[in-house]
Formats: structure tokens, sequence, C-alpha cells
């Protein structure tokens, strides 16, 4: 089965999508940056209420306090707790996308192209 292509995934859920999927509700918003409490360790305290950041342009994101840090499949990854590839299928079952395939390797050596010189003269004989 082909692997994933983490990128078209990527490219495919922006950051603010994942955010809505966790029902993230953001304390401060400046231009295009988010702050709200982490969605990762589920700060809930009056002083983890900005220490989320999300730069929305850029699609990473940080916390300040438990340090999980990274682009919207890493955040899905962490807040779940799955290993990548489970993160990966488990994001697009909710975002109801089917997951981007890597396409499958095509064997460019065939043993006719390989050797496709011509064969050698039989040596001379006297």
């Amino acid at each position: 089965m082909p692997g994933i292509d983490y990128p078209a995934l990527r490219a495919a859920i922006p950051i603010e999508q994942v955010l809505a999927l966790l029902n993230f509700q953001p304390s401060h918003r400046r231009d295009r940056r988010l702050r709200g409490p982490c969605p990762v360790h589920g700060s809930n305290t009056a002083g983890d209420r900005r220490c989320f950041s999300v730069h929305l342009d850029r699609h990473v994101f940080r916390c300040f306090i438990c340090g999980a840090q990274g682009n919207q499949l890493d955040l899905w990854r962490q807040v779940h707790r799955l290993p990548l590839y489970e993160a990966a299928l488990h994001l697009c079952r909710h975002a109801a996308i089917q997951p981007p395939r890597l396409a499958p390797k095509t064997n460019h050596h065939n043993s006719k192209t390989r050797n496709s010189s011509p064969p050698s003269p039989p040596p001379a004989t006297d």
C-alpha cells in the first residue's frame, strides 16, 4: 500500500481547519496570529489562557508551557497522542477527505532496457 503524501495532506487541510476540529477558542487575536489555551496539554488556568500561539499564515503552532510545536499534522498527532501515520488517517477521516497517497514507485530498470547495447560480435577465427 502506498504511503501518505504528508506535504499534500498539510496543503489540503489548513491549520485553521484543524483548530476548528479541535474546538479551539482563541483568547486573543492579532492579525493572522492567535493565542489561547493549549489543546495539547489542556491548559485551564487563567495564566495558561495565552500560552498557545498559532501563526495561521505559516501553519505552525507553539505552546510556551509544554513545549509542543509544529505544523497542523503535528498538532493533531500530539493532541490525540497518535503516531504520525495513524494521526494522518485520523485527521483525514475527521476532515472528510481521502488521504493523499504517494504514487507507487515504478521499476525503471527493465532487463531489456538495462542491456540495450548490441551484442558483441563473435571472436574472429583464422
